[in-house]
């Protein structure tokens, strides 16, 4: 096989792009010509070598599009060369309890391309033919990067039951928390709040359509409060990860109101519990997503704003530079890498 290009974190802090050979392909599986690959917090957290299961040297990415260029299946399959297309990412063992009874996508064993394997951020990935999902014809093929993000959001939300009379409010303005936000819109939900500390994203959030508030403002809660004849909101989606809004989410939920907890918090955080049982909270993790989620973000995706998402578009020759900017601090919103 020939050589292509691929972003490889090589060790902590240390990401480039680099030539490798290109992967060939067993039956049962394809090879997909990458188009472009979003970068990720995760993502972010690998390079740091923070990641508690990465180990370089590791070819990252599990938010990729692109098209089949071979396909190899004995039987008559649904993908075949030429068909536009991103990855269900996740590998799950099977056999424990959650595997076994329909909800993989919680494996107690879970692995992701881009994380414990070769993923996609690079011009060529292999991958089960079970594992690709179509793109819609009416979405153009670099906006398909965005469908595994947006099946994150479709999830949370999915996690509790939401009316279209709620308030919610969504904390964090980043990738996550703003397709959270869109997918409870799709719900019929009118009623939105997305707090964030960063001006810029704050200024997407608007963009979106969504009413923003300055996450460290002490007149959160008191807005929130006259919005909703003093209850406070029926569900808070966390999706910071910050530890501030662990103590938040439980100040600003109205009583017998959810929490779900889409962040991902690096360490065990302060909450106040005695808030949980005096309001009889409902507080309920989200992880990933599900193959149906996955489903959902593919049919939806078409009618949602998915270019304003994107700020800012790097080659993949620029690997380093873009998590450079990244893990700076720099105020950007999704960063996509173009591979092809």
């Amino acid at each position: 096989m020939g050589k292509m290009l691929a972003a490889r974190y090589l060790a902590p802090n240390r990401i480039e792009a680099v030539e490798t050979r290109v992967p060939s392909v067993d039956e049962g599986e394809a090879l997909v010509q990458v188009e472009a690959c979003g970068i990720c917090a995760s993502d972010l957290t690998i390079v740091a070598g923070l990641h508690p299961r990465a180990r370089a040297p590791l070819t990252l990415g599990h938010e990729f599009c692109g098209r089949v260029v071979e396909s190899r299946s004995s039987g008559e399959g649904s993908i075949k060369a030429g068909d536009r297309v991103t990855a269900y990412p996740l590998i799950s063992c099977g056999h424990c309890f959650v595997c076994r009874h329909g909800d993989p996508h919680a494996c107690r064993d879970l692995r992701i391309y881009g994380f414990d394997v070769d993923g996609g951020m690079a011009e060529f990935v292999k991958l089960p033919l079970t594992s690709l999902i179509k793109i819609p014809d009416s979405l153009p093929t670099p906006l398909g990067a965005l469908l595994e993000p947006l099946a994150v959001g479709i999830h949370a939300v999915s996690r509790v039951p939401i009316q279209p009379t709620d308030t919610i409010v969504v904390l964090g303005a980043g990738t996550i928390g703003l397709f959270t936000a869109l997918s409870a819109k799709t719900r019929g939900v009118a009623q939105i709040f997305v707090t964030d500390i960063a001006p810029a994203r704050l200024e997407l959030a608007r963009d979106l359509g969504f009413e923003a508030l300055k996450a460290n403002d002490p007149g959160v809660r008191r807005l929130i409060l006259e919005r909703t004849d003093g209850e406070g909101a029926d569900v808070v989606f966390e999706c910071t990860g910050a530890p501030p809004a662990a103590l938040q989410m439980t100040d600003i939920a109205r009583c017998q109101g959810s929490i779900v907890n889409a962040g991902v918090f690096k360490k065990p955080v302060e909450v106040n519990l005695q808030t949980v049982n005096f309001k009889e909270l409902t507080v309920i993790g989200s992880r990933v997503y599900s193959s149906r989620d996955f489903q959902l973000a593919s049919q939806i995706a078409p009618s949602l704003p998915l270019e304003k998402m994107i700020t800012l578009r790097i080659p993949l020759r620029q690997v380093s530079d873009a998590f450079e900017l990244l893990m700076s601090g720099a105020q950007v919103g999704k960063v996509l890498l173009e591979v092809s």
